[in-house]
């Protein structure tokens, strides 16, 4: 669905400018160490031992995943990478009972699959989603839809969002089924191939589907992710917990036109002008919730001088508003203590000799959760100042409510990360684009996002050319997946 990308700390987050891209690097994460976690080792960075047989099907199920071009253009590419997923899962023990591929309508596709457990417990729910943005062959230094390896990295359009996470949930699954594994209570595994577009699948899930995916809570793949320093050090593990809602407006202006040897002084695109201006130099309030406060209380501590003193001041209730606005110089930052709403599109007149008879401007939104839309239209409407502009929507906010972390599954990840990286503090994020989280959330499901690979944000590729992720960082996430669900199962 429209949004932004999805990254950890220091940048906006998925689908969403994620997903849900998010910060790796190479080698910094190592092998799991029995049910505690999994300590880092240099000798995953390389890569250069023969792969075990787990980390085999891993890389298999994600090249054959690139192969699909499971693009808006293409959703029978999206239907057929679905299909391949259903027969890997079905070889691997699952029947055909508990895979079921969905069609919600034409060229909207999707597949959950259900591992059943003894009933102990309402089922947990993974997340992933297998489109892909378009890519231009010609621009990339590898072909995007064919699985790449060199310099220690797998390239290919969709191994940062979100086909990496298709291929860690699907290898878990069938990797524990092959260990004859009983979970406590039932797992389920949701995949979507829109999330890039419109989302009307993981909708489907949440309403009319309800029934196949209804669970305590959700793990999605495609938000959160562990952000590495330049130094390649690891810093923080993000859990996105929850989503700003995304809203577009067009303004438009239309008169009569004329010569233009005979200015008017109603002239379309300078009414529009002035208005975009006073949009522009409008701040909304400065907003915060439980989670934005946790955020800065614990990145205040991987910050130095003044930038670490206004984040612990932020993490109060009575935040200190000049802390606030130093802090909101960062965009990203900016982005989480307020609503925005930014021009991102803009036309008008029809000859260079002509007065413009139309102008328009389409304007975006990230809206803080819990902020209504209807507000931030009436706030629109109040610095336009113009009857002759109209402003209607096209495309509608959908809200979804922040997730609170149960205590088990916050310490469940609060000691792997631990086991894994000693001091590296699990922060929840919020992201300033939105996922299929967003309808599962409004479905009364709490998620929040586990990418569980790290990266630099200057490795942030996704949606953008020569896509790619670390070998070790891919392996490292396909075994965390592996073993969280394998704990939180018997929760």
């Amino acid at each position: 669905m429209p949004s932004a990308s999805k990254t950890a700390l220091t940048r906006p987050v998925g689908c969403h400018p994620s997903g849900h891209a998010l910060l790796t690097a190479l080698g910094l994460m190592g092998l799991i160490v029995g049910m505690n976690g999994y300590a880092a080792t240099a000798a995953t960075a390389a890569m250069t031992e023969p792969l075990t047989e787990p980390q085999q099907q891993a890389e298999d199920i994600l090249r054959e995943l690139i192969g699909y071009e499971s693009t808006v253009e293409k959703p029978e590419q999206t239907k057929l990478a679905l299909e391949a997923m259903a027969r890997r899962l079905k070889q691997g023990g699952f029947s055909e009972s508990d895979v079921v591929l969905v069609s919600p309508a034409p060229n909207q596709y999707g597949l959950v699959a259900r591992y059943r457990g003894l009933g102990q417990g309402k089922p947990l729910l993974t997340m992933a989603h297998i489109d892909v943005v378009t890519a231009d062959p010609a621009a990339w230094a590898f072909p995007p839809f064919s699985f790449g390896k060199k310099d220690g990295h797998y390239f290919g359009r969709g191994t940062q969002d979100n086909k990496t996470g298709v291929a860690h949930l699907v290898a878990s699954f069938i990797r524990l089924k092959a260990e004859d594994h009983v979970p406590n209570r039932d797992l389920i595994l949701m995949l979507t191939g829109d999330e890039e577009t419109d989302g009307k699948v993981a909708a489907w899930f949440a309403t009319e589907g309800i029934d196949l995916i209804n669970a305590e809570f959700a793990l999605n793949t495609d938000g959160g992710g562990g952000e590495l320093d330049e130094a390649f050090q690891p810093s923080a593990f993000m859990v996105q917990t929850s989503e700003k809602l995304y809203q577009t407006y067009e303004l438009s202006v239309s008169n009569p036109g004329g010569h233009s040897s005979r200015p008017r002084p109603d002239n379309a695109i300078n009414q529009l002008a002035a208005a975009l201006l006073r949009i522009a130099d409008f701040q909304f309030p400065i907003q915060m919730g439980a989670n934005t406060r946790l955020m800065f209380e614990r990145s205040a501590a991987l910050e130095e001088g003044q930038r670490a003193l206004d984040m612990q001041a932020m993490s109060s209730e009575d935040f200190d508003p000049q802390a606030a606005q130093r802090l909101a110089q960062d965009p990203y930052l900016n982005a989480i203590l307020r609503t925005t709403c930014v021009a991102t599109g803009i036309k008008g007149g029809h000859a260079e000799n002509a007065l413009p008879r139309n102008a328009s401007a389409t304007i975006n939104c990230r809206i803080l959760p819990g902020t209504e839309p209807e507000r931030v239209e009436a706030q629109l409407k109040a610095l336009i100042a113009d009857e002759a502009i109209s402003i209607t929507s096209i495309y509608d906010a959908k809200p979804s409510p922040p997730s609170i972390m149960p205590a088990a599954l916050q310490e469940s990840l609060e000691s792997l990360v631990e086991g894994s990286w000693p001091g590296v503090p699990v922060i929840p994020a919020m992201s300033t684009g939105a996922s299929d989280g967003l309808f599962v959330r409004n479905a009364g499901i709490p998620v929040f996002g586990v990418a569980a690979w790290f990266m630099r944000k200057s490795d942030s590729r996704a949606h953008g050319l020569d896509e790619k992720i670390g070998m070790g960082e891919f392996h490292d996430g396909a075994e965390f997946w592996y073993t969280m669900l394998k704990r939180l199962s018997q929760h």
